[in-house]
This record gives C-alpha cells, structure tokens and sequence, in this order.
C-alpha cells in the first residue's frame, strides 16, 4: 500500500496547528514558562511550512521551497530556543534568526534553487544542527532528575542524524532521503518519519514540563522557605532509606534570647548565617534539614563516629568565630551539637533521634558551644565528661 504524502501533509497541518494553540494556552497558564511560547512558535512555523508545500501548486514550486524550506528551518529554530528557555538560558536571537534568513539569500542565488542536489545539502546543512542543539540543550540539564530528558535526547538525536544522513545519500536516495528522482512513496515515508517524532516529542514535552512542576512541589513541601534547609518531612523521608551514618542535631544557643533582643528578623539573619556554614562544612552526599526553630539535623551518610566528631567541630568552631550583621549590631552567636552513629546504636531510626537529642541536651548542660557524641550508656547530663577539643562523650 503506498503512503500519500499530501494526506500526511495534510494531516500534519491540522495537528501542528491545533498543537500550536495547545501551547499558546499552556503559556496564558504560566507565562514565565517561556518554554511553551517557543514551542508554540515552533508548531505555528511548521504549521506554515506544511501548508506551503501543500499548495505549491497554486503558489508556485519556487517560492514553496524557498518559503516551506525557511519556515521549516524556522520551526527547528524555536525548538531550540524552547529546550534553552526550559532550562533558563537565554535565546540566541542571531542564530534563531540568521539561519533561515540565511537560506532565503542562499535562494537568491541564480540556479540554485533549480539544483535539487545542493537543495538538500544546504537546507540538510542548516537544519541538522538546530534539532541537535535542542538535544544538548537538554543533555545540558541531564543532573535534573526528569525522567522525559532522556526519551528527548534520543529522539532529537535521530532526527538530527536523520536530516544530516541525507547529505551522505544525495546521490544515492530519492528525494526527500537524498536528490534522486522524487518518488511519492518515499516523500511519504519522509513526512511520516518526521510526524512520528514531532508526535513523540510533543507528548514528551508536555511530559517533562509537568515532571519538574511535580519535582518543584516536592521539593518545596520538603524545604525549609527561610534557611534553604530540607525540613523535618524531607528527614523522616530520606532518613529512612539511608544505613550506615552518623545522626548529628545542632541546637543554636540561648536563640529566645537572641529574637527577644534583635527581633525575629535578627533571628532570621542568624539562621540562614547558619545554615550556610553547615553547607559549607559538609560534603554534597549529606543533607541537612530543619527540624523546628532553630534545631537542625544533619545525615551523614558512610561516615564513622569520629569523622562526624571532627565535622561538627569544624561547624561549631565556624560559627563561633563568625560575626552576623543584624541591622547594624554585630551579633555572634554558639551552637550545640550531638551525634549518634550506627556504629553504636544501629540502624533504628527512632534510637538515632533519641540518643542524638539527648547528647544535644548533654551539651548544653555541659556548658553549650560543644559537640556530644552519644555513646551506649544514656546520654544524660550527669554522665557528661569533658573531653579534648571543647567536645563531650555522653
């Protein structure tokens, strides 16, 4: 059965055009999502070119490839800019621009137009990259746990190397696959290749967009909005799935009184001083959560007792020597640490909480501004001893 390919054209005018208002709409929704009005853009552009190359009848075969070729490298234009937009980069005004107008000069030129062969080198020449670009745009992104990335990858890839195979088979291939002879059935095959793919990555696009929307609401349920920090949800979340590590509370000293003399606003300045001491201080694989007001938790994944004694260290003597300007006021302020480890109570996260927040306690009756390690016995104040370095074993 041969494959008509103004049916395909046909068809692939009335989807583009009713996927490019789906997009429009999706931007009147969130217009900072600019994303959606490149690919808007890029479904009106196609939709042009299709319709073009539909009526090259009525409007003249030169002008259909000199019109349809340029919106159509147009259209792989957008979609660049759209993969660059999802990710928050800028656009590449001259290149989205210098591309077709690019071909529209070419065309210019005596003959050319009337050579099928250069036709499709150049026009393979130019449009190539634009769909490659949008696949290392997102390739770019690929730290962002979307799971549609890497789907797109793929696909931009294959129709990158779709158009550039048709610079190796020019003279091997009929035309749209290469410059021999058109053969309708080929033309066909071409058109339904390409609607394949700009099916896919269409469904794909909705996809990934509505991924990072779910990844954004998840990780603003688990985030702490003053300091930054993951919060007491995102804690018992990744706690549980973690083994080996070391349990580290941090308790700010006398912090009512600092509020009650600088104001919440003071307070707030502390925190995320804080906060980003802690990050300073602690390697990418751990995580740190706000547990309540000015108590902290702190995961140390595949880390000994006294690795996380020299890390909390390291934090309290920070913190101790920094100066937070409050309004004018330089303010400095202590923390108290405890730590427990599975080395010594295992792997029972209510135990590890427990004893933590015990040796916490220890601390600040032993003084404040010291780390406690919870050892087997309890972790109460009057089992606290003094140890080298400011730190205590409860």
């Amino acid at each position: 059965m041969s494959i008509d390919a103004d049916t395909i054209l046909l068809s692939g005018v009335l989807i583009k055009a009713l996927l490019c208002v789906l997009f429009f709409v999706f931007w009147l929704y969130d217009r900072r999502a600019t994303c959606f009005l490149w690919w808007c853009a890029a479904y009106g552009l196609g939709t042009l070119a299709a319709a073009v190359f539909l009526l090259r009848g009525f409007a003249g075969e030169m002008f259909a490839i000199g019109a349809g070729v340029g919106a159509l490298i147009a259209t792989f234009g957008s979609v660049w800019q759209g993969a660059r937009a999802f990710d928050d980069r800028r656009p590449l005004w001259l290149a989205f621009v210098g591309a077709p107008c690019l071909w529209l000069l070419v065309c210019l030129v005596p003959g050319f137009l009337d050579d099928l062969r250069v036709r499709v080198v150049v026009s393979s020449l130019l449009i190539a990259p634009l769909i490659a670009m949008s696949a290392v745009e997102f390739w770019r992104g690929r730290d962002e746990p979307l799971l549609s990335r890497w789907p797109m990858i793929v696909l931009f890839s294959s129709l990158a190397l779709l158009f550039a195979s048709r610079i190796l088979f020019v003279d091997l291939l009929p035309f749209p696959f290469g410059a021999l002879p058109v053969q309708p059935a080929w033309v066909g095959l071409f058109n339904l290749i390409v609607f394949f793919h700009a099916l896919v990555l269409t469904v794909l696009m909705v996809g990934i967009a509505k991924e990072r929307l779910e990844l954004d609401q998840r990780q603003k349920a688990q985030t702490d909005p003053l300091t930054g920090a993951l919060n007491r949800r995102a804690f018992m979340s990744r706690s549980a799935r973690l083994l080996t590590l070391c349990l580290m509370f941090l308790d700010l000293d006398h912090f009512k009184q600092l509020n009650d003399r600088h104001g919440h606003s003071g307070g707030d300045d502390v925190l995320m001083k804080f906060v980003a001491i802690v990050h300073d201080n602690i390697r990418p694989t751990d995580f740190l959560f706000r547990y309540g007001g000015e108590e902290f938790c702190c995961l140390l994944p595949h880390t000994r007792t006294d690795q996380a004694h020299r890390v909390a260290e390291r934090i309290r003597h920070r913190f101790e020597t920094t100066v937070v300007d409050v309004a004018g006021v330089q303010v400095k302020a202590t923390v108290s640490l405890g730590i427990a480890s599975t080395e010594t109570f295992g792997y029972d996260l209510d135990t590890l909480i427990r004893r933590a927040d015990m040796a916490v306690y220890a601390a600040k009756r032993a003084g404040r501004n010291r780390v406690v390690v919870a050892t087997g016995r309890e972790a109460v104040p009057g089992d606290a001893t003094v140890m080298s370095g400011g730190a205590v074993s409860a």
